[in-house]
């Protein structure tokens, strides 16, 4: 395969069969060239339209919240029955 380092602008072959730790570095400046690859990490997130145009789905922290919106605070033991 033929690479090239971006440090010193130069290119260079490498044999894939029997490459090594240390082909990982350019042979002529010695630059290490091969990153690790990044993950990706499982993770749930909520996905939505462009706050600028729809700001529904973002909390104001300055609007204080009414207590009797939420359904922790309220009563509903005449409703399970």
């Amino acid at each position: 395969m033929v690479f090239m380092c971006k440090k010193c602008k130069k290119a260079f072959r490498k044999d894939m069969e029997v490459y090594e730790e240390s082909d990982e570095y350019c042979p002529h400046c010695d630059n290490h060239y091969v990153i690790d690859a990044k993950e990706p990490k499982a993770m749930l997130s909520v996905e939505g339209e462009d706050a600028r145009r729809d700001a529904r789905m973002l909390k104001d922290e300055r609007v204080k919240e009414d207590t009797k919106r939420s359904l922790f605070g309220q009563d509903v033991s005449d409703r399970l029955g």
